[in-house]
């Protein structure tokens, strides 16, 4: 096995990890974090490789290709949540290379987070992956955040072997009753803020009623809630054409609809956190979503 070194990424902050999808025989595999119990870990799988699976549960983001015997790709149907736990002892790639996050929680760590502390990372070049505010990161732009118990990571840069950007995994964990804002992408994409195809994969729930919405325009009272539990991932919630890719705004930002995430709320005084990873995956590399259903 084959260990990616991390490297800083000066621009945006953050680790660089880069994989090879075509070339090396073996399974290549990034270090492993720990965040709010949970060990995290990036595996590239060259067609038909295995990969056995470490004691507790296990779950399993695929980023690019498919799992083979589960049959599973990066995108579930649209505004569909699915399950990402794996209940068999191994994994396969299918007939292409695999690119996946990989989630083991011991089966004697909590579900829950309900301390920010919880979900600082130990690792390799930890230091970089540092957690602020959502206040303190856009405060200087809009007052959305002010008093909102909402806080995001630098996160992880997946480049190929080229050095372009597959995806850039962006953590952030919000309080119960945390709206974090109606919006829907459009600005102009930069080198600092790149369009991306989204989709969010939890790490924790903080209740059974938090999730993501979608709505006909800010402010608007209308809302559809799609709850989203410990492991859960979702489908595109951005506009597809009828091929299943992203459709393009003239500015070279994806189409969304108006949504956002809400956290949900419950009878428990204290404060339990939804830990969601978004995945921001460029358009260059999203693959077309097959199953329209």
């Amino acid at each position: 096995m084959q260990t990616i070194q991390p490297e800083v990424n000066t621009d945006r902050g953050g680790l660089n990890l880069r994989f090879d999808l075509q070339a090396g025989a073996d399974v290549q595999c990034s270090p492993v974090w720990t965040s709010a119990g949970r060990h995290m870990q990036f595996y590239r799988l060259l067609p038909g490789q295995s990969l056995r699976l470490p004691a507790g549960r296990n779950f399993i983001k695929v980023i690019s290709g498919r799992l083979g015997a589960v049959n599973r790709s990066c995108l579930a149907p649209p505004f569909a949540i699915r399950s990402t736990e794996i209940e068999t002892e191994s994994i396969a790639a299918s007939a292409e290379p695999c690119l996946l996050a990989l989630m083991n929680l011991p089966f004697d760590r909590p579900l829950q987070v309900t301390e920010t502390t919880q979900v600082q990372f130990e690792g390799p070049f930890s230091e970089q992956l540092s957690w602020q505010s959502f206040d303190d990161k856009y405060g200087a732009f809009l007052d959305a955040f002010a008093g909102h118990d909402c806080h995001m990571a630098n996160g992880f840069h997946l480049l190929d072997e080229k050095g372009a950007e597959q995806v850039y995994v962006n953590p952030w964990i919000c309080g119960k009753g945390v709206d974090l804002t109606t919006h829907n992408h459009a600005g102009d994409p930069s080198p600092q803020s790149p369009a991306f195809a989204e989709v969010h994969w939890v790490l924790a729930a903080g209740t059974t009623t938090g999730g993501m919405y979608t709505t006909p325009e800010p402010g608007a009272t209308e809302r559809r809630l799609y709850p989203m539990g410990l492991g859960d991932e979702h489908g595109p919630f951005y506009d597809l054409d009828d091929k299943g890719m992203p459709v393009m705004r003239p500015n070279g930002a994806v189409s969304y609809p108006w949504h956002g995430w809400r956290g949900g709320t419950d009878d428990a005084r204290e404060q339990a956190y939804d830990y969601v990873w978004a995945f921001e995956i460029s358009p260059a590399f999203i693959e077309a979503c097959q199953d329209k259903s």
